[in-house]
């Protein structure tokens, strides 16, 4: 049964199969295989975690980057549909935060300290975002976070 909160999996290897463009298809064998990557690392890291709520939050996060890569302001990137969902995810989403936090540094700061009532970056990390992630990073491996 799919859940209303988390949408069906996309199905690429029937558009993979029946799309004719060298090009576009590479991409989506390449959407593919990070996809299947993601997941091995999801359920390997996060077999505690329901795939619904690993799942949802890659979807979200995706059509985040996606929709916001344009934009220059920080109160539009954080006002963003998918962003909002994110934090409404609350405490189930802070782990995959962090770990983005640690692979990626983005703007997901907000996020956190909407979820967590917290900000642990230092007044001289401020602007600079691989600093903030840093101590964001710092700060859920005080608390024992799964990385």
């Amino acid at each position: 049964m799919t859940s209303v909160l988390a949408p069906r999996r996309p199905k690429f290897e029937e558009f993979y199969a029946s799309h004719e463009s060298a090009e576009a298809a590479g991409r989506v064998r390449h959407l593919l295989d990070v996809d299947r990557a993601l997941t091995a690392v999801m359920e390997a890291e996060f077999p505690w975690w329901s795939d619904e709520v690993a799942y949802r939050f890659k979807s979200l996060a995706a059509v985040w980057r996606r929709e916001c890569a344009h934009l220059s302001s920080i109160r539009d990137m954080v006002l963003h549909p998918a962003y909002q969902q994110i934090i409404g995810m609350g405490k189930d989403a802070l782990p995959l935060l962090i770990r983005e936090l640690d692979r990626n540094p983005d703007h997901w700061f907000w996020a956190l300290r909407a979820i967590t009532g917290e900000d642990p970056v230092r007044p001289e990390h401020r602007g600079d975002v691989r600093l903030m992630a840093q101590d964001w990073v710092d700060w859920a491996r005080k608390r024992g976070l799964t990385l």
